[in-house]
């Protein structure tokens, strides 16, 4: 059976997999060895039926009736986080750092937020770079109607550009070498079409350019230990399921290399793993 590899953009042979459901199942790329959802929604459901706000309140109910222990471990343990180091934010921070390596004369940064949400993050690095003595000129993809209106909401007093729309339509809003940083955190596992998307960032990224990006680690072992139970799977909302290494092929097809990737950025326990991406 073949079917288009995401990340190759073209036909490959396929391998069926026991992960899905009755409706949504992933398959295996042979070439890459990378799994995807064979039937993704197209984007139009993604705006309403599948909108971020409306899967993770389904997806957070499905948890706690089907495990309510791991349920309750898990949100104890967010809780903990967030009361011993309240201002941990790696994606943040990673960006925030992305930023700080740029030329010191820069008095200004364009930064795009793609899924932006609500736009906290966006937020979150303004005032970082306010701190620092720096201007950041948010800007943001979001292909949620209602997230996008509170995101431009939020960001409107602070020279905020939000354009709704998903991914590969709004990236042509941007001119070409128009932004230092892109920020993709929690993303790509939902882009249906991540090469292509990822060539017209790079487009849209000054030479300097990077992307500071953040996805579920298929590699974890947790996923390996809890198998069809894992929390990485979310259908169909998750169309891609990355690794290290087809993660470092995507960036390679799309012009860009992996300048970043340390052991604690894809560390096995973790079940999210992290990367900045540098063109050429």
């Amino acid at each position: 059976m073949n079917l288009n590899c995401p990340i190759l953009g073209r036909e490959t042979e396929i391998d069926k997999t026991d992960y899905g459901n009755d409706l949504w199942s992933i398959v295996r790329c042979r070439e890459t060895g990378f799994f995807f959802l064979e039937n993704p929604p197209d984007y139009s459901r993604l705006e309403t039926e599948f909108a971020w706000e409306k899967t993770s309140r389904e997806e957070r109910n499905r948890r706690e009736t089907e495990a309510p222990v791991m349920a309750v471990v898990s949100t104890f343990a967010k809780r903990v986080k967030n009361f011993v180091s309240p201002s941990r934010d790696k994606i943040a921070s990673l960006a925030f750092t992305s930023l700080l390596s740029k030329n010191p004369l820069h008095k200004s940064y364009r930064v795009l937020d793609v899924g932006c949400a609500q736009g906290m993050l966006l937020l979150d690095l303004y005032n970082r770079c306010e701190r620092a003595g720096k201007k950041l000129v948010p800007l943001g993809i979001e292909v949620s109607r209602e997230q996008a209106l509170k995101a431009q909401e939020k960001t409107a007093s602070i020279g905020g550009k939000i354009v709704f729309a998903n991914a590969l339509e709004g990236i042509g809003e941007f001119e070409a070498a128009s932004v230092q940083l892109a920020v993709l955190c929690s993303f790509l596992e939902h882009e249906s079409q991540p090469l292509p998307f990822l060539q017209r960032l790079h487009r849209v990224l000054t030479p300097d350019g990077e992307v500071v990006l953040k996805v579920p680690n298929f590699s974890s072992w947790n996923r390996k230990i809890r198998g069809k139970s894992w929390s990485g799977f979310r259908f169909p909302d998750h169309v891609n399921y990355f690794t290290p290494q087809s993660l470092k092929r995507l960036a390679q097809e799309a012009g860009f290399h992996v300048y970043r990737q340390r052991i604690l950025d894809r560390f096995p326990f973790n079940d999210n793993m992290y990367a900045v991406l540098r063109k050429g």
